[in-house]
């Protein structure tokens, strides 16, 4: 077999190594096909651990999967770690860096989301997204070397160098400034016993009225009194104008001190997307009701990359890691069943709940029919889950580990930057 893929079985090629990639591969485990996968990394990310690399509670192994373990006894697998470049459907063709064109029987387009800064001042040169593994690894140097700073240079206190602010009153932003909040008041105080901690502030910034914008009103109330309670200033219908080193600038024309300022305020699909000659709906490529792409039902669409609507209830499904891993999953057996001469079957979402972690023994939980759950008792909700969906099995039991002895003692051991 070449790269280009020629060979008497079907060849599928998978764009991104993310939650819907993934599952589309892992859905072809049967099918008599080959498979190529490229993603620009080495690595599957778990997104909604991010944060906790960003604040030294886990490392990047724990929430990074070696995308090359997939490969294992698959001789009919490829990966090709290279950034795709074009999507050519008439030729049904892909680019990417340093490869040749790669032409597929099927495609599955996979791509993901990128950083949305809404074209703020400042945010793509000075503010700290948390989307990828560079942006988690980045974000906790930073914090810790405006610390090391501040401890060299008292002065830099009153300039603004332990103060963060946090822009985006979403999941992400709700989740990193209660965990920043928890590093500095458990870990940072006790290694810069020189240091003012009193004047150390985490500051949460969201334009509208509540934060969590999806749940319930009596859960974003809870989300706003857990934040208070772990010292976090939540200023809720104040919006970010300009960002620069060392200062925020705010709609309402106040200045804010801070050397860090963490973007948590919503992404776009994947620009790539635009290259391949369809109209886009907001950014996104449409598909039908079986997430094929109109007019190529060989080319399937999930995840961020996908404007796809539930058919059940008529609205866009949410930008979740569980929606694209069940697309991809559903992406992957309509290929198989496309190979089989059968037909292609329509994506059926099963919702299974939506949930935050606002801190330690703090949490927040809606379920599909309308039950709630707050507190210590969503907290271990939230555990449980996001340790089922990790990729490996070293991985989760490295991850219980650091869980367990931050529970116990409340000390988190990766505060460790290399220069």
């Amino acid at each position: 077999m070449d790269l280009q893929g020629r060979s008497a079985e079907p060849h599928v090629l998978i764009l991104g190594g993310g939650f819907g990639g993934v599952a589309a591969l892992k859905a072809l485990k049967k099918a008599p096909v080959r498979v190529t996968l490229i993603d620009k990394n080495s690595y599957q990310t778990f997104q909604p651990l991010l944060y906790q690399v960003a604040t030294d509670e886990l490392s990047i192994d724990e929430v990074g999967f070696p995308l090359r373990n997939l490969l294992r006894r698959h001789p009919r697998w490829a990966f090709h770690r290279a950034a795709v470049t074009a999507i050519d459907l008439e030729k049904k063709q892909v680019t990417a860096e340093g490869l040749p064109p790669l032409t597929y029987d099927y495609l599955v387009i996979a791509l993901g989301a990128v950083v949305n800064f809404f074209g703020i001042k400042g945010a793509a040169d000075h503010a700290f997204p948390l989307y990828t593994m560079r942006d988690a690894v980045r974000l906790k140097a930073h914090v810790l070397e405006a610390f090391d700073a501040a401890d060299k240079d008292p002065s830099r206190v009153d300039d603004g160098a332990l103060t963060v602010c946090v822009v985006g009153g979403g999941a992400t932003g709700v989740e990193v400034a209660g965990a920043v909040a928890e590093l500095i008041r458990d870990e940072l105080k006790d290694d810069y016993p020189g240091l003012p901690m009193e004047k150390a502030d985490v500051v949460l910034y969201e334009m509208g009225p509540e934060l969590l914008g999806p749940f319930k009103p009596k859960l974003r109330a809870y989300a706003k009194r857990a934040l208070e309670k772990r010292g976090v200033r939540v200023c809720l219908g104040e919006g970010v104008v300009d960002i620069e080193p060392t200062r925020v600038h705010l709609k309402s024309g106040g200045v804010v001190k801070a050397h860090t300022l963490v973007w948590g305020a919503g992404l776009q699909a994947n620009p790539l997307g635009a290259s391949v000659g369809i109209p886009l709906v907001h950014g996104r490529l449409p598909v039908g009701a079986d997430l094929s792409l109109a007019g190529h039902p060989n080319v399937f669409v999930v995840g961020d990359a996908a404007a796809a609507t539930d058919a059940r209830s008529g609205r866009p499904f949410p930008q979740l890691g569980s929606v694209a891993k069940q697309a991809g999953r559903a992406a992957g057996r309509n290929i198989a069943s496309l190979v089989a001469d059968r037909p292609a079957q329509p994506f059926r979402y099963l919702d299974r709940g939506t949930m935050a972690t606002i801190g330690r023994g703090a949490a927040v939980v809606e379920l599909p029919r309308g039950m709630t759950m707050t507190g210590f008792v969503a907290w271990l909700a939230w555990l449980f889950v996001h340790v089922a969906l990790l990729a490996g099995g070293l991985e989760r039991s490295l991850t219980i580990r650091d869980w367990v002895w931050n529970l116990l003692t409340r000390r988190r051991g990766k505060r460790i930057v290399i220069d």
